[in-house]
């Protein structure tokens, strides 16, 4: 999976721009149980209990495709406030009616714009979402396949055009999408960040559990080429970086174009850390155990950080153990996902 940006960098990399990429169609487990669904309606008596049935299943697939369910929202809102993003693009929507989809719950603020370009039907649908605090839309250019963001972002002096692309299957409409893009990017001016699912790779090594196509490849080479476009890989000056998928079946991708230190986290005592057995124990433990010297003010000052110090080993060796114990359930989900794709879940597996 890769991502392009135009050569020219200096100018982006000092900036503050934090770009997040999610592709939020359907898990394997939901399309699992609608094949298992659909293969129920042919075998159930025709009639007035068909009709509702088929009604009820309607309503489900709507109500969980794409970002149209409060859970995606919600995991969309999550992963943009945890990753200070500012501009968020969403592919493979599924949504045709924008009234289905609550953008502002996307958002941790009210400072946002947005564009979009609806799906046909289950196929495609493109979002973008931006902080007007740092982005300032100046012209939005779209179709079908593309939805072009052309703005100033803050500490650039040239426009900066953001690209959203979900590529057709065939390959002649892929290169008619190539064409139209190397048209719009030659007459606009400015950096060029494109963010895509173009549905093809550049080698066979990008390809997995499917067909390469040489053909695909090679005309897809020559739109990097032709586009002057260069690829980010993961890691590095301008940090690329895939997360965990969780609601989707492909993993949110974040770009971060600046990093910014803010010196040594201030310590904070959390109200939920009082609850826990062992706490007062540590407490009590590091207070006896101080040995100091001085005035009365720098002994207690002295005194105050070894107790701080002590609580703060406590509570890392206390996360370290709580994120195991995260990552051991997120195995098991994940592995519970593959084993879905393959045939029904027990009810113990489930219930597990």
């Amino acid at each position: 999976m890769a991502y392009f940006l135009a050569i020219d960098l200096k100018s982006i990399v000092s900036s503050t721009i934090f770009m997040l990429i999610l592709k939020v169609g359907t898990s394997f487990k939901q399309r699992k149980e609608w094949n298992q669904d659909e293969k129920n309606v042919g075998n159930m008596e025709k009639g007035k209990r068909e009709r509702e049935w088929e009604i009820d299943f309607q309503n489900r697939i709507r109500s969980r495709l794409g970002v149209g369910e409060d859970e995606k929202v919600n995991w969309v809102k999550r992963l943009k406030t945890h990753h200070k993003a500012t501009f968020v693009g969403l592919q493979e929507t599924q949504i045709s009616d924008f009234t289905n989809i609550n953008v502002k719950g996307c958002w941790d603020s009210n400072d946002y714009d947005y564009d979009r370009v609806d799906s046909n039907g289950r196929s495609g649908g493109i979002i973008s979402i931006w902080d007007t605090k740092v982005f300032q839309k100046l012209e939005v250019l779209k179709n079908r396949h593309f939805l072009v963001v052309i703005g100033k972002c803050k500490n650039i002096a040239e426009n900066l055009n953001m690209v959203n692309v979900y590529g057709p299957q065939s390959l002649s409409d892929k290169k008619q999408l190539w064409k139209e893009l190397i048209e719009i990017k030659n007459e606009k001016p400015g950096m060029w960040v494109m963010f895509r699912d173009f549905n093809v790779v550049r080698n066979p090594g990008e390809r997995c559990n499917s067909k390469f196509c040489p053909s695909s490849a090679l005309a897809f080479n020559r739109f990097i080429q032709e586009a002057d476009l260069k690829e980010f890989n993961m890691g590095g000056e301008n940090i690329l970086t895939a997360h965990p998928r969780e609601l989707s079946d492909h993993s949110p991708i974040t770009l971060l174009t600046a990093v910014t230190d803010f010196g040594p986290i201030p310590f904070k005592l959390f109200n939920s850390w009082l609850l826990s057995e062992d706490f007062d124990q540590v407490v009590i433990d590091a207070w006896n155990r101080f040995v100091g010297y001085g005035t009365p003010d720098m002994y207690l000052a002295a005194k105050l950080r070894f107790l701080k110090d002590s609580v703060k080993k406590w509570r890392k060796d206390v996360s370290q153990k709580e994120g195991k114990e995260l990552t051991e359930a997120k195995n098991m989900v994940r592995d519970l996902e593959k084993l879905a794709e393959s045939r029904p879940l027990t009810a113990g597996e489930v219930n597990n």
